[in-house]
């Protein structure tokens, strides 16, 4: 539901009027959006956001407003026919379950709806609600990344109840702290401490995850331009002022004249370096290198890639060598930086940079083309309920970081 953000300003939910909300709960295969996605139906028919881009919108309009008729949550399924020219589906060949509640004038959705609404489009945030059919529980979190498991399982007794509480918060906490979106359900042995089943679906956002630029040259310029659109907030450090402080480096968040090192160990010590930070070196010069990859690579962060051609990674790999950097570490490197693509301008050279970024956010990716392989193109973890998880690690479906 937070993909509604950018409509509730014209959804007009607060008003006190009937509505439904539709929420995609499982995929399978290739399908245009993940689970937590969702779409509002008014009561006059009018909606707010969409699920698959057109595909199965007609079907689930008539589904919500039939919801809205007679008051009762619903499932449906939506796959793919080859064979029935007239059956609703996913022309992409993927399948989808969309959940349907209807929300009364009443209803505390109004509040939740209303609130989201105050929230800028990159504050951190998470909303935690129920979609076992029958129940329609929620609550919305600030600063989802700064919550304490013991406060999670407060907040979420109105939800699913006090005897529940601990377990949901268990089984939510690594996705609504790690900023992603996924289902949990409480369910069986696992679970005891329940009646009946309860599935939650966890949606949770942090704030972007920065992209560090170091060297203000022109494949700097390129790669900074990917960086909003990629999620990132971007930030360009170069001591050189003559050449950081040029105009056409304004698309970065935040421009820094320190040494790199100085800039990056002030980062560090203020907090703002997680593991979603990434670092690309472009500086290709030794003397501001390698004091920021010894410091660099010690820490966790997601991406570390240096510009250089091959010579110049040797002789690099060589002095980092000489300031005791473990071989643990230097297997971190990526170095010479991004993909083969046969790159040629700065522009090629930005988006080798961005494949090399993206593909090491999943362990599924191959880089490989998609035309060489067989299966499903996108590869998502399946459902596990408590009783079968063993722990609290395995107890989700995990979909990808909200990065945005």
């Amino acid at each position: 539901m937070l993909n509604l953000h950018s409509g509730l300003d014209t959804a007009m939910v607060a008003t006190g009027d009937p509505f439904a909300v539709a929420t995609i709960v499982g995929t399978t295969g290739s399908t245009p959006h993940p689970i937590g996605t969702s779409m509002l139906i008014h009561a006059d028919g009018s909606t707010t956001c969409s699920l698959t881009g057109g595909c199965v919108e007609g079907a689930v309009h008539a589904a919500a407003l039939e919801a809205l008729e007679d008051g009762h949550p619903r499932r449906e399924h939506y796959g793919y026919s080859p064979t029935d020219a007239f059956a609703v589906g996913l022309t992409c060949g993927g399948e989808i379950d969309v959940h349907i509640a209807p929300f009364a004038p009443e209803s505390s959705m109004h509040q939740v709806l209303d609130q989201l609404a105050t929230f800028h489009a990159t504050d951190p945030v998470a909303l935690i609600r129920r979609i076992d059919i029958g129940s329609s529980g929620s609550v919305l979190v600030s600063n989802p990344g700064h919550l304490g498991i013991q406060d999670l399982a407060e907040l979420l007794v109105p939800v699913v109840g006090q005897d529940a509480s601990s377990l949901a918060a268990t089984l939510s906490f690594q996705l609504v702290a790690g900023g992603r979106t996924g289902i949990v359900s409480l369910e069986g042995e696992g679970a005891s401490c329940v009646e009946t089943t309860i599935e939650l679906l966890v949606e949770s956002r942090l704030s972007p995850p920065r992209m560090i630029v170091f060297g203000a040259n022109t494949f700097a310029e390129e790669l900074l331009k990917l960086s909003a659109m990629l999620g990132y907030q971007g930030t360009l450090c170069d001591p050189r002022a003559a050449f950081t402080l040029q105009p056409r480096f304004n698309t970065a968040d935040e421009i820094s004249t320190l040494w790199p090192h100085e800039y990056l160990a002030g980062e560090i010590a203020a907090g703002r370096i997680d593991s979603r930070t990434v670092l690309c070196i472009l500086t290709h010069d030794p003397k501001f290198d390698i004091p920021l990859l010894t410091l660099a690579l010690s820490q966790p962060v997601a991406y570390i890639g240096a510009m250089g051609s091959r010579s110049s990674h040797e002789a690099r790999m060589a002095a980092l060598r000489a300031e005791r950097v473990s071989e643990p570490e230097l297997a971190r490197l990526h170095s010479p930086i991004g993909l083969d693509l046969q790159a040629a301008t700065a522009s090629e050279v930005a988006i080798s940079i961005a494949a090399e970024i993206i593909a090491g956010r999943s362990e599924h990716a191959t880089m490989a083309p998609l035309n060489t392989r067989s299966g499903s193109i996108h590869t998502r973890a399946r459902a596990v309920s408590a009783a079968a998880a063993g722990n609290a690690n395995q107890g989700m479906t995990q979909e990808v970081p909200a990065w945005t």
